[in-house]
């Protein structure tokens, strides 16, 4: 890793290109494991339902705590982003999301978009944006291109299309179907990683050039995100503008050792109720829901040997 940072074309700031986003805290909120599907390449403990669902008053309890660590005392905006698990089936996800809004914290889910338009035209005014994965094994295709198509000219509707290399043509047909049915989307094309660790699944190079091409929008994209690409910048100078994917693809995702922004810039709330700095776990629990925590204020310095997650990749760090 030493050989790494010190060579001369390697990044030493990885920074947000748009300001605004640095103020942002991306609270990465797993609320269960229970889920509507339950894909080859997924591993079972994020889809099983061995985990409860987490209890209102907890989840209430930490809302009141980030609005006054983040908010109240360092002028942030926190934006929730629900995860699973599928979260559109915890019983009292319509509550949840109801009570964050109405104390001025922005909302997206992470869904597989399964749940009914009615379902949808319910919780449609307490989103700021979603985030729908498209799971080429279970999803259908018409309906979730209803789904998306009743949000995407309001608020932010990005779609990550899961890549798997053995159905790769015909998920990539289905993914040009989203792009002309969804213009004003954002679509990403998912590389696989093997249970969801640092080794991507077999692709061809073909497959590895389209999975970088990927499938931009031609329109200017609606509504807020909380993130959106990261610049790269050398020791010499030299600046890159990237999507998180890129740093993946390239091998670029190697930051041990870098002073990260994790916990300032985001919080991950674990389904067993363990909270973390980011979903990489670096500094270790720092409190469980329903108590009171000890919320960061520094940066911490990474001990990871690689950052395989989008939401950490959108974090700053300097070397």
């Amino acid at each position: 890793m030493e050989a790494i940072q010190n060579e001369p074309d390697a990044f030493t700031l990885i920074d947000h290109s748009n300001p605004v986003h640095a103020k942002v805290v991306v609270v990465d909120w797993m609320l269960g494991n229970a889920c509507s599907y339950a894909c080859s390449y997924c591993p079972k403990p994020l889809h099983d339902g061995s985990i409860r669902w987490q209890k209102t008053k907890d989840v209430l309890h930490l809302y009141h705590q980030m609005k006054r660590h983040y908010m109240d005392e360092r002028d942030k905006i926190v934006w929730l982003q629900f995860t699973g698990g599928e979260p559109t089936m915890h019983p009292r996800i319509i509550d949840l999301l109801r009570q964050a809004s109405e104390i001025d914290f922005k909302v997206s889910l992470i869904s597989n978009a399964s749940r009914t338009p009615r379902f949808w035209e319910k919780i449609s005014g307490c989103l700021n944006s979603v985030i729908l994965t498209y799971h080429a094994e279970f999803a259908e295709l018409n309906h979730f291109i209803r789904v998306a198509k009743m949000m995407e000219d309001r608020i932010s509707v990005h779609i990550n299309v899961t890549m798997h290399p053995d159905r790769f043509d015909q998920t990539f047909e289905d993914a040009q179907a989203l792009r002309a049915a969804l213009p004003a989307a954002s679509i990403s094309l998912k590389p696989l990683r093997q249970e969801f660790g640092a080794k991507l699944y077999d692709y061809t190079d073909d497959q590895l050039q389209v999975l970088s091409k990927g499938l931009p929008s031609k329109y200017a994209p609606v509504g807020e995100k909380p993130r959106s690409l990261m610049r790269a910048t050398t020791r010499s100078g030299q600046c890159e503008t990237l999507p998180p994917n890129e740093f993946i693809l390239r091998g670029l995702n190697r930051w041990r050792g870098y002073n990260c922004n994790v916990g300032l810039e985001s919080l991950r709330v674990r389904g067993n109720g363990e909270v973390y700095r980011g979903v990489c776990g670096v500094g270790g629990v720092i409190g469980y829901l329903g108590e009171d925590l000890d919320l960061p204020q520094e940066p911490i310095r990474c001990t990871n040997d690689f950052c395989s997650c989008l939401a950490d990749i959108l974090i700053r760090k300097e070397l």
